[in-house]
């Protein structure tokens, strides 16, 4: 079966329903090659107004988790591959598309607790013009008080 998902995604058929292979998957392809993340959470959301949707890519692997949370990575459309908008270390669910907006890019809401944090929160994580932060618990990124927007990932 796996051979024929293969054959058929090099010579641009269809496959059949219900077999997936990376080549019909850039974006797994990219994850698991590029990135090298094996298990992890996904959600797609235009955040720039392109018409091209960006990958919320949240890692469930334990290597890549601590106490404060996974590893949060947007991957944006770039050409044929990707360009990472963002890489938090310690994240955690639900994910957030926020209403708000920034240069351009929709603000991101992550939830931060643990590593210190007793109470939960959310963090709106804002575009710079060439990426969001890296750590959601020390400025630029901001507390909300009141989160709202659509939940993308969701524990």
């Amino acid at each position: 079966m796996m051979i024929v998902a293969l054959l058929l995604s090099i010579s641009g058929a269809a496959a059949p329903s219900g077999v997936t292979g990376r080549a019909s998957d850039p974006v797994a392809a990219f994850v698991e090659r590029t990135l090298h993340f094996a298990k992890y959470k996904r959600a797609e959301a235009d955040l720039n107004s392109d018409g091209r949707l960006e990958t919320f890519v949240y890692v469930t692997d334990r290597n890549y988790c601590g106490s404060g949370g996974c590893k949060l990575v947007i991957l944006s459309p770039q050409g044929r591959s990707f360009r990472v908008v963002m890489r938090t270390t310690v994240t955690k669910l639900p994910i957030r598309l926020l209403p708000t907006s920034t240069r351009g890019w929709r603000d991101v809401g992550v939830t931060v607790q643990g590593g210190g944090i007793i109470r939960p929160y959310v963090a709106r994580l804002r575009f710079n013009g060439r990426g969001y932060p890296s750590n959601p618990t020390v400025p630029p990124a901001v507390p909300l008080k009141r989160p709202s927007g659509r939940v993308l990932i969701d524990g």
